[in-house]
């Protein structure tokens, strides 16, 4: 077997907000608290690690990101390549 210790990403577990950056406004240092954990991933982490998923149901979950991914990026590139498309037209000024 090998040794899956190496692989690990290590977690950062000290998130802080201070009341300096808030203004002392709880309801904002709240907010700004679960948007640092959200970006830091560690709900994500934690509700991966729950329940066990067997490699195969991983690998396609892989691969299904990757492809909305692609067809993100592709449907982005024509829309620069088209202004002309309908997102665009829906905008009024």
């Amino acid at each position: 077997m090998r040794n899956n210790k190496n692989r690990e990403t290590k977690i950062n577990t000290c998130i802080t907000v201070s009341a300096d950056e808030c203004r002392g406004d709880a309801e904002k240092m709240v907010r700004k608290f679960s948007k640092k954990v959200k970006k830091d991933g560690i709900i994500d982490e934690y509700r991966d690690r729950t329940h066990f998923k067997k490699n195969s149901i991983k690998r396609t979950e892989k691969k299904r990101a990757k492809k909305r991914l692609i067809e993100k990026v592709n449907r982005r590139a024509k829309e620069l390549l088209n202004p002309r498309s309908s997102r665009l037209r829906t905008r009024r000024n």
